[in-house]
């Protein structure tokens, strides 16, 4: 990702950091009335890398109504699980330059949200060992140009227990993910009603699992995951999808593009679904599933594949394999109970695939202008 400049706010917590590395005495009121650097001598953070959990804490605590703690170039290493209280700010210099990750030993969770909080320019690094980088606990935080690697479980895990502790209505742009042990980002139960905006995600064991409902995610990619790209799993009605980019995924064997089960009403406009190890995309108990506007090509299977899944629409999709041996066998596939999909306008020539042309269940389907 291209480095920011730092805005006003970082810009005079650094200008802090120079004064009390130069040995100035520092007006100690000014710096909590702007941005709090971890530096200040009332923290004394080292950022070296070693467990400074309870200076960042008490750094939280001359906040008490709230503010933004400024992380310098460094190394915070924390030895315990550390919740942002409400209303305040976790800020970085820039990406690769300001790194939280797990102190020496360390397993747990790193940072926990409380509610309306932002975290922004930060690098989270799990060193292969650590527990989730994030944890998303409460409602309405913004998280952006935040780069998270090496976990040993999650990157990202959204984590409500009841509607009044969701954690729902959050925002996430410019967020890159990779190398993790477990899945790039999980949305657990009461995970509802969040933005993800310039999403990318590699070679995690998944990519994202959603198991709740109404998510808006635009320009997401998911490439080079072990298992499936994309998991939508019971709950996670109404998702939408808008550019999405999502290849190579299953590279223990199997796995698709996307993977959907007993999910209604999944729409996914835009995009390419390519080289997948299983389908492109996969519903299996997914009624009113609608897939628009994408190249569909060289998966290992299926392009789109329907089970037990019907009030479906694929429209206007580029269904190919340019390859050579051919790797997918037909454009769609629809089984079981699966019935009343409409497919129109979509390009999916039999020649095309390495099986032939669509196989359809069912005796309401409705095709209309395709080329065949």
């Amino acid at each position: 990702m291209a480095a920011t400049l730092p805005g006003p706010a970082v810009a005079a917590a650094e200008a802090v950091d120079k004064t009390f590395n130069a040995g100035t005495k520092v007006d100690a009121v000014a710096v909590v009335e702007g941005p709090l650097s971890l530096r200040d001598p009332r923290v004394g953070c080292l950022l070296d890398g070693s467990d400074e959990a309870a200076k960042l804490n008490a750094a939280f605590a001359l906040l008490p109504g709230g503010g933004e703690v400024y992380l310098p170039p460094g190394t915070l290493g924390l030895g315990t699980e550390v919740t942002l209280p409400a209303n305040v700010s976790l800020t970085g210099a820039s990406l690769g330059a300001s790194v939280i990750r797990p102190a020496a030993g360390y397993t747990g969770r790193l940072v926990s949200t409380g509610g309306w909080n932002r975290i922004s320019h930060l690098q989270f690094h799990g060193a292969g060992t650590s527990g989730v980088l994030l944890t998303i606990r409460r409602a309405r935080s913004m998280f952006s140009q935040l780069h998270l690697s090496n976990s040993g479980a999650h990157a990202i895990e959204f984590v409500g227990t009841a509607p009044n502790t969701s954690a729902h209505a959050n925002k996430l742009t410019d967020i890159n993910i990779d190398d993790c042990v477990g899945t790039g980002i999980v949305i657990g139960p009461y995970g509802y009603d969040n933005e993800f905006l310039n999403t990318w995600i590699g070679e995690c064991q998944v990519g994202m699992r959603i198991s709740s409902g109404s998510c808006l995610l635009e320009n997401l990619h998911v490439w080079g995951c072990r298992g499936n790209g994309v998991e939508l799993r019971r709950s996670a009605d109404g998702t939408i999808f808008q550019n999405v980019y999502l290849e190579t995924n299953g590279t223990g064997g199997t796995g698709s593009g996307l993977n959907a089960w007993q999910v209604t009403g999944t729409q996914i406009v835009g995009g390419r679904l390519w080289r997948n190890a299983t389908n492109g995309a996969s519903f299996d108990a997914c009624p009113r599933s609608r897939v628009t506007g994408l190249d569909v090509y060289e998966n290992g299977d299926a392009g789109v594949r329907g089970h037990d899944s019907s009030y479906c629409q694929v429209i206007g999709n580029q269904f190919y394999d340019l390859g050579t041996p051919k790797r997918q066998g037909r454009p769609i596939i629809t089984s079981g109970t699966s019935d009343r999909w409409l497919i129109s306008d979509n390009v999916m020539l039999a020649g095309d695939h390495l099986r032939g042309g669509k196989l359809l269940v069912g005796a309401n389907n409705l095709l209309a202008t395709n080329m065949e």
